[in-house]
């Protein structure tokens, strides 16, 4: 992916941008794009296919972190942190237009048109999940289970689906519905954004932090109890974990292989991780 960003013109953005990945991540979704093209797609254009997917996350990231005020990323300064926050709002831009220029690149002029019309459809639904819940924060509204799961849907399930789907952008008859891959990234996102959330979590004051669509809030205990408050919030998220989790389970069933191999590998890390923060308790 870097090499995306190479032969551009040497600028404060460029350099923020290949720092951004240089700082690594699981690549999942570019793992999961490469699982889906296999067998369907040229081996070059699956690539090139799987670094779109993962260059348009990565834009997202950046801007989550400017939105956020976040210091750290992966364990390391985030972009805003070093270059401050215009300067990586530039730079999220210009992921933005390496994964379209990645993408438009693909050889096969079909494959590369579906997809970019793919990826244009993610970043509305990515933006607009994301506009919800700014909204949310600056206007301090209050918000129920209901506005968690439609931001969460739009916000964190569309990047997944996107790369879930890759492979049907070049069949005449798709291996599989996409309605499936939808289905399938919606409960695999609602898992890991809970997930994402408590990760977040250590201490008793990080709570006063919280915007109002955090799983946190949207798992409070009715009504509040003032002895294990804390415990059972977090078990009520664990609990829908593992519901979202055992329904992808159940969806991956359906997929082809080698997809059906890489979407049970992380449904099983993700549960991993669940067994993980269930272990943690807040600090006071």
């Amino acid at each position: 992916m870097i090499d995306c960003l190479a032969g551009m013109r040497a600028t404060p953005a460029r350099d923020a941008a290949i720092y951004h990945l240089q700082t690594g991540g699981h690549r999942m979704r570019a793992k999961l794009a490469l699982a889906s093209s296999a067998g369907r797609m040229d081996v070059g254009d699956g690539r090139a296919a799987a670094a779109a997917c993962e260059l348009l996350h990565n834009a997202s990231l950046i801007h989550d972190d400017i939105s956020d005020h976040d210091q750290y990323r992966r364990g390391q300064h985030s972009v805003r942190a070093l270059y401050g926050d215009d300067v990586a709002l530039c730079a999220g831009d210009l992921l933005l237009t390496a994964a379209f220029q990645t993408a438009a690149g693909i050889h096969e002029p079909g494959v590369a048109q579906r997809l970019t019309g793919f990826m244009a459809d993610t970043a509305a639904r990515v933006i607009g999940g994301q506009s919800v819940e700014l909204d949310a924060r600056s206007n301090r509204r209050g918000m129920g289970v209901a506005d968690y799961l439609a931001a969460t849907r739009e916000k964190t399930a569309p990047l997944i689906e996107l790369a879930l789907n890759v492979g049907i952008s070049n069949a005449t008859e798709a291996p599989y519905p996409a309605a499936l891959g939808r289905q399938l990234a919606e409960a695999i996102g609602l898992a890991y954004q809970i997930l994402d959330d408590l990760d977040d979590l250590e201490a008793v004051e990080d709570l006063e932090h919280l915007h109002p669509l955090h799983a946190w809030w949207q798992h409070q205990p009715r009504p509040l109890v003032r002895q294990g408050h804390h415990r059972k919030t977090r078990q009520r998220c664990l609990t829908h974990v593992q519901a979202a989790l055992a329904r992808a389970q159940r969806l991956a069933g359906r997929l082809p292989e080698p997809l059906a191999t890489d979407v049970l590998q992380l449904i099983h890390r993700l549960s991993r991780q669940s067994r993980i923060v269930s272990d943690r308790a807040l600090t006071r």
